[in-house]
């Protein structure tokens, strides 16, 4: 069936769009032209039943003879014609409509199948630009690591230049097509930097699989991926803040854990953060449901860890904080607070020494975790284990050694969080470590094998 619907012309498909969008238009000038013919057949026979009894005898006929008028009477049910002088202005005025009759609808279509071509044209046009801006999310390799990943960011004057296109060109292929999305980079700094508006373009991974296999799953919020992980990392801000998304699919990416990502909003929805869930349960939207209940799915049991990231302009003192302390009267979002110490502890040495990065745990300068936060709605402290990850712009969307950073992150929560059997299969070194690697170095277009994938 498709086949064949592909076999039929253009033409005649943007002409049938045209009498389907223009049947509300044909619908109005039927039940005009009925009213108009009702009336006039009423005065008709006012007019020639006097004069010709005979031949219009009552008000059905004369009704006829103003119908049949409009196609040239082929039946002749018409009778003779009129004799009046009002029968004769009315036939005058009948065969003025009778133009009208074809002049219209034909002006409804032609206007309607004009618009389809622009439509089409467009749709085009804006397939062109999308293939184009494709092109700039090629997987690029990372000198230190080998890793091919995909750029965090394209700002619109790069792709502009690059490919000749114009900035309405961009932000209308950004509407018309889900895997892209606009960011302003100006949000990624604080005042004191004193930011300016940058747009930017994001890509969203809505491929069916990952480089290593597993399947991204396309939800009401974003996507998800199961690798049936002791360990989720989840980003409930990444419709919002630039480059969080992009960081937590490539932390999840390289440490073998599952991710649950909010990388859209629906249409007509505001961007609102699910990072703490300041609305009545009963009020959630669907999106929100299956955001927290994706959550709950993935961690049942004391021995799972929900990570939840988000970005920070803030970090005054340090660009990675930790924070499970809630608030007075709470339980912490750990279980086994021991497990998160010592990740601590070694990947803070970690980030100071290579890359003097500095990290601390339940800064004051931070709100504590409340109960409305995501992680304490999805159990954690009950059920699960959980901790907040605020990570500094400077270096999610600024630096140059992202991919290491989040290598080495990892690397750090897998050998501190996960089981005893996922350590050694990750570990770097063994059988399983190479052939991962080997994926992350292959080339590529977007985050899965390639765009069609």
């Amino acid at each position: 069936m498709k086949y064949m619907l592909r076999c039929i012309p253009k033409s005649f498909v943007l002409f049938g769009k045209a009498l389907k969008n223009s049947k509300r238009d044909f619908w109005i000038s039927i039940q005009a032209l009925f009213w108009v013919s009702l009336l006039l057949s009423i005065v008709f026979y006012f007019a020639e039943h006097a004069a010709q009894p005979t031949e219009y005898r009552n008000w059905w006929q004369s009704f006829v003879w103003t119908v049949t008028r409009y196609i040239g009477d082929p039946g002749h049910f018409a009778g003779e014609g009129p004799i009046t002088l009002a029968g004769r202005f009315i036939d005058t005025f009948i065969g003025i409509l009778k133009i009208l009759i074809y002049a219209v609808p034909a002006g409804i279509v032609a206007k309607s199948y004009q618009a389809e071509m622009e439509a089409d044209k467009k749709a085009n046009h804006l397939q062109e630009c999308r293939e184009k801006m494709w092109k700039s999310f090629k997987r690029i390799r990372n000198t230190d690591t080998g890793y091919r990943v995909v750029p965090r960011n394209i700002s619109l004057v790069s792709l502009a230049v690059k490919y000749n296109l114009t900035e309405n060109d961009i932000i209308e292929t950004v509407g018309k097509f889900e895997e892209f999305r606009l960011c302003n980079l100006g949000d990624a700094q604080s005042r004191s930097e004193h930011p300016h508006d940058r747009l930017a373009v994001e890509l969203i991974p809505f491929n069916k699989k990952t480089v290593d296999g597993y399947d991204i799953v396309k939800t009401s919020y974003g996507i998800k991926i199961n690798r049936s992980s002791n360990v989720t990392i989840v980003a409930p801000t990444a419709d919002r803040e630039a480059s969080i998304g992009s960081f937590a699919y490539y932390l999840a990416q390289f440490g073998g854990f599952n991710l649950i990502s909010r990388l859209f909003v629906e249409k007509d929805h505001d961007r609102v953060s699910y990072l703490t869930l300041e609305m009545d349960e009963k009020t959630w939207e669907k999106s929100l449901k299956d955001f927290v209940e994706d959550i709950k799915n993935s961690s049942p049991s004391e021995g799972n860890w929900n990570i939840i990231v988000t970005a920070t302009k803030k970090a005054p003192t340090a660009q990675v904080h930790f924070a499970h302390k809630n608030k007075s009267g709470l339980s912490e979002t750990t279980l086994n607070g021991t497990m998160l110490n010592n990740l601590f502890s070694n990947l803070s040495n970690t980030l100071n020494t290579k890359y003097k990065l500095v990290s601390d745990m339940d800064n004051s300068e931070f709100l504590p975790v409340g109960k409305k936060n995501i992680a304490v709605v999805a159990g954690a402290g009950s059920i699960n284990n959980a901790f907040i990850m605020r990570l500094s712009y400077s270096f999610i969307t600024w630096t140059d050694h992202w991919t290491n950073i989040i290598v080495d992150m990892a690397d750090a929560i897998r050998d501190n969080m996960e089981s005893t059997e996922r350590q050694q299969r990750f570990k770097t070194g063994t059988e399983t470590r190479k052939l991962t690697e080997e994926l992350w170095k292959k080339k590529g277009i977007g985050y899965g094998d390639d765009e069609n994938s």
